[in-house]
């Protein structure tokens, strides 16, 4: 029986401190801070979704290729991202997005990405700076949704949205290498 508490005993402090292990491949990514949200889902084989919230006030353009998730040998881009347009339309396709101030907006990525069910990493490329997203377990990619879904856009100041919504800060930013083949 003692052994069995000392096997729990790593399990509980992580249960306590909110934090999960760290994962080395994922179907759920998230990037949070207090500019933006951005989550990735894969729902089925091979198609991963793309959520995000903006919290600033200013727009700016996302394009699908610089939306990168990590398989095991390779790094795979997005090419495009296809908005559903209703039931029975076929979703729109599109090479770029505009994240407009204040909003949120979820695609479907279309990409060489196989059929991987799990990635091993999820980075975005946002004007001079690149956004690493953290692998989930699906629990807390569910509680981190649930709050999401809760923030007010119209809110004059998030800061009380993220007390009351217990929001956490995960990922991280660091501005992009130049290089020769970008804009």
């Amino acid at each position: 029986m003692r052994f069995f508490w000392l096997l729990l005993l790593p399990l509980a402090g992580q249960l306590l401190s909110g934090k999960s292990p760290s994962l080395e491949k994922s179907s759920y990514f998230a990037f949070v801070d207090r500019d933006y949200i951005f989550t990735i889902e894969v729902v089925e084989p091979g198609v991963p979704l793309l959520n995000f919230v903006s919290m600033t006030d200013t727009g700016l353009r996302l394009l699908a290729k610089n939306v990168r998730l990590a398989l095991e040998n390779r790094n795979a881009a997005a090419r495009v991202f296809a908005i559903e347009a209703g039931e029975f339309q076929q979703p729109m396709v599109v090479s770029s997005l505009t994240i407009h101030p204040r909003s949120s907006f979820g695609v479907r990525m279309d990409g060489d990405f196989g059929g991987a069910k799990e990635f091993y990493g999820a980075t975005i490329r946002l004007d001079a700076e690149e956004l690493k997203l953290d692998p989930l377990e699906s629990f807390d990619f569910e509680a981190l949704v649930l709050k999401v879904n809760r923030l007010n856009l119209g809110s004059p100041d998030f800061r009380d949205d993220w007390r009351v919504l217990r929001l956490e800060k995960l990922g991280s930013r660091s501005p992009t290498r130049k290089s020769s083949s970008s804009p």
